[in-house]
């Protein structure tokens, strides 16, 4: 449903000599005399008229007012409704990935980023640093996987705990040790508690301790 409001740049409140002026500035602005021919094939000029023509009009636009606000109230509820959907997915597919169920979870992943094409939202940052991680770990796109992980850290400022670690592992397997133990610390700064950070550090340590270095706590 068009927004007549958006279309003369008015708020929904404007006095109706409000709307007689933004008419007639954007009426001369886009007459089709003065149109592109890419310009005449939107519609602009149409579209200008036939806002004025509804909210000109107090009958026409209370009815319109009426429709349109049902009109975005649904849109919200399914617009809330999709998000939610997609929230269980991206929830369930890092359960997959903890599960050692790669493929699975790729194909979880890859779904809801359609989902963000279709609707022309923007995945937040964690998706993209879990798409990079999962895509990494599938064997696809390496490069580009790695890619996406790296911006994922620059959009968060290096704040964000899972975030590191996704790229620091990734790091870990290519043997790229010092550019893993960097992530891995930062991401320890910010939670030394952190279970994943912990492990990983056990996992990839070099230095393994014997038991008489545990014992006499050798360094």
């Amino acid at each position: 449903m068009k927004n007549y409001y958006q279309i003369l740049g008015v708020p929904e409140n404007a006095e109706r000599t409000q709307i007689k002026k933004a008419y007639i500035m954007l009426a001369k602005r886009y007459h089709p005399d003065k149109l592109s021919v890419e310009e005449k094939a939107n519609d602009i000029f149409a579209d200008i008229s036939e806002a004025y023509a509804v909210l000109s009009d107090d009958k026409k636009r209370a009815e319109y007012d009426e429709k349109f606000n049902k009109f975005r109230k649904g849109e919200d509820v399914e617009k809330q409704q999709r998000e939610e959907k997609f929230k269980k997915m991206f929830i369930r597919a890092k359960r997959k990935i903890k599960e050692g169920h790669v493929q699975e979870s790729l194909e979880i992943i890859e779904k809801i980023n359609e989902f963000y094409k279709y609707s022309q939202t923007k995945p937040s940052a964690e998706f993209k640093s879990y798409y990079g991680y999962v895509l990494y770990l599938s064997g696809k796109r390496k490069k580009d996987a790695m890619i996406m992980m790296d911006n994922a850290i620059s959009e968060t400022m290096f704040n964000e705990e899972d975030i590191l670690l996704n790229l620091a592992e990734v790091y870990f397997i290519e043997k790229d040790t010092v550019k893993a133990k960097d992530y891995l610390i930062r991401a320890a700064k910010l939670n030394p508690k952190n279970k994943r950070a912990i492990r990983m550090k056990m996992k990839y340590d070099a230095k393994k301790k014997s038991i008489f270095d545990i014992i006499f706590r050798r360094k």
